[in-house]
């Protein structure tokens, strides 16, 4: 185990593989800290941190094939799931549009309409 764990290997992968392969990560995770509480040895308790990220790792790869999933679906539509949409802050995602910034009211058109701009001439 002292090879470092490729995740290329893992998006090859299908998610049925993916998620037994994850079931039994687990299980082997439990096991190692039912040793660790009794008092097992020091090798298996190193372990515990290298089968966590492990474990990252494959959960990462199911999510990132499920939101590829999702986007390829979605892709016809017009509309996309809040999390797969671009991040935007706060203030942006709250003002307003292009046709609510050219509203104007009744008052401001009878202004525009009634009252055109008036021009000036200078002399020389």
């Amino acid at each position: 185990m002292s090879q470092k764990f490729k995740v290329r290997k893992l998006r090859d992968q299908k998610p049925e593989d993916l998620l037994k392969d994850l079931e039994k990560l687990k299980s082997e995770l439990i096991q190692l800290r039912t040793v660790k509480v009794s008092a097992g040895n020091a090798q298996k308790l190193g372990r515990i941190g290298l089968v966590r990220k492990r474990i990252a790792k494959y959960l990462t790869v199911i999510n990132q094939q499920r939101r590829d999933q999702v986007k390829s679906s979605t892709k016809s539509s017009s509309k996309l799931p809040v999390d797969l949409r671009g991040k935007q802050t706060r203030a942006i995602r709250q003002r307003l549009t292009r046709s609510e910034k050219a509203q104007k009211t009744v008052r401001q058109w009878k202004r525009l309409n009634n009252f055109a701009l008036r021009k000036f001439a200078l002399k020389d």
